[in-house]
């Protein structure tokens, strides 16, 4: 059993990162699109309205006919308020007027490739359009739509005979019947909408379905708001376009790192194991925002393994720590390197670093070959026990392959000298600290360990 000594850490890293909530729509700009037959009704004596959306589009060069609608009703006679694609990075937001005045912004803040939430608004007085929650562009704008006969289209914006299908993808879109507020153009990309909020007519969260699943059985678009389902036309619910698919960006995605035998407090609650977490939390702009957990477990590798008379540790770690496991898990002082030689016979792990984590290996026994079981080779004799300056070490007979190892108690080799066919040497310990020392000889694959005294 792993023990683990120490209080380990949480590395913690926020991303300001986004994180698909639920299903989308992918449209495959030859003939889909979601129709809401006589939408403009619910505006019909209005003094504003308002539309919302998360698009994805893939058209990177429209051109006329080949534009890309994203949302809204148009018949360009008397009831226009729609967003539609007209160039690579063009969007055409207009509001026609029962006057059949119409008023248009067209604004270069579109990226194909990446989701991206828009907000079209008109109050009487100025029609507004917001990319990601900040305003674009504003224009003056008056009067209102009597006409409510008109469709109200998801991929798809109708002008005379030609169709602005869309290729790309369509999440949470809505429809109201006044100007939305700035706070509520904050909050609703990250919170979703409420569908108790006053004049919300048309709420589409495209959560039907398994995404790009079979979902041939799936006869409607679903109304959050209870009013008006959508019609299918085109769509064929199966497979990866044409279908429902994964959806926007609407939760806030935070990642954090949870090391070995530590906790996560996410909410209230204490989290043990790695995984994927949601909440709903207040986020800076003082919006209810779906904040998501990606929890990291991390891994640190406690192999060790039995090399002669040392262990080693299997990771390459920036510190280590060697540990008695016979006398309470003390440390060793001075074992700090990936290889350990004990000293004497016994139990011992190491606690290793790794990702900013620490955690301790199974203990290892080392029970014939601590370097206190002293073991001399026959015929060769290390003198004096006691000495400040050197060490004798005389061999009965010539070796073709001797090492001589000088070992401290930590179990680190403080010097090594090769004697090779001699019969006697001398080794120099003068540099070496006062204390016990082991010497340790190997003789041709003969093995011998000596102590002496370093004065």
């Amino acid at each position: 059993m792993k023990k683990l000594l120490l209080t380990l850490s949480i590395l913690i890293t926020a991303l300001s990162t986004q994180a698909q909530n639920q299903n989308a729509m992918a449209f495959d700009g030859i003939n889909d699109y979601v129709s809401v037959a006589g939408a403009s009704s619910y505006i019909v004596g209005s003094t504003g309205m308002s539309i919302t959306c998360w698009v994805y589009t893939q058209n990177t060069a429209p051109n006329y006919p080949n534009f890309d609608g994203f949302a809204g009703f148009r018949n360009d006679v008397d009831a226009d308020f729609y967003l539609v694609q007209v160039g690579a990075n063009a969007v055409e937001a207009r509001f026609r007027n029962d006057q059949g005045t119409s008023f248009t912004i067209t604004s270069q803040s579109l990226t194909p490739n990446q989701w991206i939430h828009f907000t079209l608004t008109y109050d009487g007085a100025k029609l507004r359009l917001y990319k990601n929650t900040v305003k674009v562009d504003s224009i003056a704008a008056n009067g209102g739509i009597s006409n409510g006969g008109v469709d109200f289209n998801i991929g798809n914006v109708q002008f005379t005979s030609a169709s602005f299908l869309l290729t790309g993808k369509m999440d949470e879109t809505s429809f109201w019947s006044r100007a939305l507020s700035p706070e509520e153009i904050r909050c609703i990309p990250v919170n979703g909408i409420d569908t108790n909020a006053a004049n919300l007519e048309l709420y589409y969260r495209f959560n039907q379905g398994t995404a790009a699943g079979n979902n041939t059985s799936i006869t409607s678009l679903h109304d959050e708001n209870g009013q008006q389902d959508g019609t299918f036309n085109g769509l064929a619910l199966t497979g990866g376009v044409s279908n429902f698919v994964a959806g926007a960006n609407t939760a806030t995605t935070t990642t954090a790192y949870l090391c070995p035998g530590a906790t996560y407090v996410y909410n209230g609650t204490t989290l043990t194991q790695g995984g994927i977490y949601a909440d709903t939390l207040i986020n800076s702009q003082g919006c209810d925002s779906i904040v998501q957990l990606n929890l990291v477990q991390l891994l640190v590798d406690t192999g060790v393994t039995q090399n002669g008379f040392s262990l080693v540790a299997d990771h390459v770690s920036p510190t280590y720590k060697w540990l008695d496991c016979n006398n309470g898990y003390a440390v060793i002082p001075g074992a700090t390197a990936q290889t350990f030689t004990p000293t004497v016979p016994g139990s011992y792990a190491v606690v290793v670093s790794q990702s900013g984590c620490t955690d301790t290996s199974n203990c290892h026994v080392m029970a014939t070959v601590g370097l206190n079981t002293l073991n001399p080779i026959e015929g060769v004799s290390v003198y004096p026990t006691i000495t400040s300056s050197e060490l004798n070490i005389q061999f009965n007979q010539s070796y073709d392959k001797v090492q001589i190892d000088v070992i401290d108690l930590t179990g680190r080799v403080v010097t090594r000298t090769n004697a090779d066919g001699l019969t006697n040497t001398v080794v120099d310990v003068n540099t070496l600290m006062s204390g016990s020392y082991v010497v340790r000889i190997n003789a041709d694959g003969r093995n011998g360990v000596y102590r002496f005294v370093k004065k």
